[in-house]
């Protein structure tokens, strides 16, 4: 018996995760079982065994389209998968059994649970604790399907140092350990973490989270660690934003410089040779801008006066024309007044002798003819002349009649009259006052475009100042500074995520120490295998060449995490693994050979009294060696050419339109 595993005893009797028995069902009710698979722990061969003779057709001679792919995405279902591949089988096994499914008695951490599986889509799926088939069907047992479910995720994923992945914060899933605990055949085991082809991972980063999702599962990542990894990821994605910002701040200064300098040129007449500041030879940018500045000074100073002098000149004007609409004012009600006697309209001349009145009584100041009411030319004529009373009888009204129209006509000739005078005293005012505002306009738009030109001159001066004398702007001084702030805090945190990776190198070490020995195992030489923690994609390394080689890195890689989970308390590995066929990627006979004999010698050395504390199943074309083929490690084998001997015991139909065909995954 072979004893290179010696240094690694078993700490468990059973692995966390491994499937006892299979049963495909053509029928669920009647109970129809089609095929029983018998497993154990320690290593199962699935063998799609070529017929010894030569003759038959090319299908029926090769070890293909038996079922061994299959009974690889059945146990991914019955695991929890409903990825696509799993689902086109599914599609296919419904349409040859309608009423059919899959059930499994499935161990997970020392719990047995009976797990039953649909093919139909419309189904439902149901769980239980039991022992027995029959048991799962009894409606006197309690459990359920998503009891099942939780429990994985219990189990295996609960158990990790960290629920999420740092950087990205994805919450991690049973699904990402299955997909490396039962790799696709499609990937051809053409990397370590390349587990599916198709059906995806559901990984935001492909490239970095596997390599971290592996490092949790196997123990070189804990708590403390994953905690500052996030920190450096969150302290990093920080300081990026920061020196983001530092080209677009380096150039801004000197965009906004170059901006302000073409501007200022353009606008005092400054060609580009001249200089910025003055000299006592040459005219210069900051000369010609004191000119500007002074003569505009000048030119409002000029404007400002003759704005003065306009409205001492409209003056007058103005309070000839006040008292010509005084005087119309009063003309107007004093002819309104007379109409009402006319018409014999008390109220009406009533509310006009109060008004005239109150022209009467005016005091203070005229605003419209500057002067004092006591000194308005129409208000002193106003007050002197006589007040017809109303109080008189109607026969005396009569008789006063024609007086009043004459007095009406009168008015009304001198009203129309004082209206023309005023009509053309406010043209000459508008046209004095719309002088005016053309001067102080000009004024105001010279005293704003020097205002303007003072700010672009004063932003300009300390931003030309800056670049002479070589230095930041304070913006991005202060983004600078806190980049600095941040590489240091930077540095530090990375220092102690190294330290606390070295205080984590016992767990790191044992898995070197491992490989080291599986791979000597495997290639009969030292010195070639060899664990590389923190590579994202060659962790496992053979140091010699060839793509049979590097299929055996991965094969090698699975093993050692799989008898790592059966010899160490480090990993979360469910100590389960399956690998479709990975003869047929490219793989030499002999180091097929050498590989499944080293799993079964494994097998061996940590089984104790008929326990064995991992499940490997593989799935082969390739005859395994003479020493396997026994029931002990061979536990299913399928043959082409006969339906007997196919998994499902038919070939399932597939149809396509216009044509019929059979095929078996």
């Amino acid at each position: 018996m072979a004893t290179w595993l010696q240094a690694y005893p078993a700490i468990r009797a059973l692995p966390r995760l491994w499937v006892e028995r299979v049963w495909l069902l053509a029928s669920r009710e009647p109970l129809e079982i089609t095929r029983t698979v018998n497993l154990q722990p320690g290593v199962n061969i699935v063998w799609a065994r070529e017929p010894d003779s030569d003759e038959g057709s090319g299908l029926a001679s090769a070890g293909h389209g038996v079922g061994k792919t299959s009974f690889c995405l059945l146990l991914r279902y019955l695991l929890g998968d409903d990825a696509t591949a799993v689902t086109t089988l599914r599609e296919k096994a419904a349409a040859n059994f309608p009423k059919g499914g899959v059930a499994a008695k499935v161990n997970i951490d020392g719990v047995a649970w009976l797990v039953y599986r649909p093919y139909g889509a419309y189904s439902h799926s149901f769980a239980k604790i039991g022992a027995q088939l029959e048991d799962l069907f009894d409606a006197q047992i309690e459990g359920d399907f998503q009891t099942y479910l939780s429990s994985f995720r219990t189990a295996f994923i609960g158990t990790l140092a960290a629920q999420t992945l740092p950087g990205t914060n994805q919450e991690l899933e049973w699904q990402h350990l299955l997909a490396w605990c039962v790799r696709d055949q499609k990937t051809r085991f053409d990397g370590f973490f390349h587990w599916r082809e198709g059906d995806g991972l559901g990984f935001r980063r492909s490239r970095k989270d596997p390599p971290l999702f592996v490092n949790l599962v196997l123990g070189l990542l804990d708590a403390e660690a994953d905690k500052l990894m996030r920190t450096v990821e969150s302290t990093q994605a920080e300081l990026s934003k920061i020196e983001a910002q530092i080209p677009d701040l380096e150039r801004e200064p000197v965009f906004e410089l170059a901006r302000l300098e073409r501007q200022l040129r353009a606008r005092v007449g400054s060609s580009d040779d001249e200089p910025v500041h003055e000299t006592t030879v040459e005219s210069s940018l900051e000369s010609r801008v004191k000119d500007v500045l002074a003569r505009a000074e000048e030119a409002e100073k000029k404007w400002d006066g003759e704005a003065a002098a306009a409205e001492n000149a409209m003056a007058p004007n103005l309070v000839k024309l006040a008292e010509l609409q005084a005087k119309f004012t009063m003309l107007d009600l004093e002819k309104q007044q007379t109409r009402a006697l006319v018409d014999a309209n008390e109220a009406e001349y009533t509310r006009l002798t109060t008004a005239i009145a109150e022209l009467d009584r005016l005091a203070g100041y005229c605003t419209h003819g500057l002067v004092d009411f006591s000194d308005c030319n129409h208000i002193k004529l106003r007050r002197a002349a006589p007040n017809l009373p109303w109080h008189m009888d109607t026969k005396a009204a009569k008789a006063a009649a024609p007086r009043l129209l004459v007095d009406l006509k009168a008015d009304t000739t001198s009203c129309e009259s004082v209206q023309r005078a005023k009509e053309q005293q406010e043209r000459i005012v508008n046209e004095q006052r719309a002088a005016v505002r053309r001067i102080q306009m000009r004024s105001a738009t010279s005293a704003t475009g020097r205002e303007q030109l003072k700010t672009q001159w004063a932003d300009f001066l300390p931003l030309f100042a800056q670049r002479q004398q070589g230095a930041d702007s304070p913006e991005l001084k202060r983004v600078k500074d806190k980049q600095k702030l941040f590489l240091g805090q930077l540095d530090s945190q990375k220092a102690a995520l190294v330290q606390r990776r070295q205080q984590l190198s016992l767990r790191e070490e044992s898995l070197r120490s491992l490989t080291r020995c599986l791979a000597e195992r495997l290639l009969g030489e030292t010195g070639h295998g060899r664990f590389v923690a923190d590579s994202d994609s060659r962790p496992f390394d053979l140091s010699v060449g060839g793509e049979a080689y590097q299929v055996l890195e991965v094969l090698l890689g699975d093993v050692t995490c799989l008898l790592d989970a059966a010899t160490s308390t480090g990993s979360i590995h469910p100590g389960f693994l399956v690998h479709d066929c990975p003869r047929e990627a490219d793989m030499s006979a002999v180091l097929y050979r050498n590989f499944l004999m080293m799993a079964s010698e494994a097998d061996e050395q940590l089984a104790n009294g008929g326990n064995v504390p991992f499940q490997y199943i593989v799935t082969t074309t390739s005859a395994p060696p003479v020493e396997l083929r026994g029931a002990r490690h061979v536990v299913l084998e399928l043959l082409p050419g006969s339906e007997e001997h196919l998994l499902f015991k038919r070939a399932l139909e597939t149809s396509l339109p216009g044509m019929n065909t059979q095929g078996q995954i």
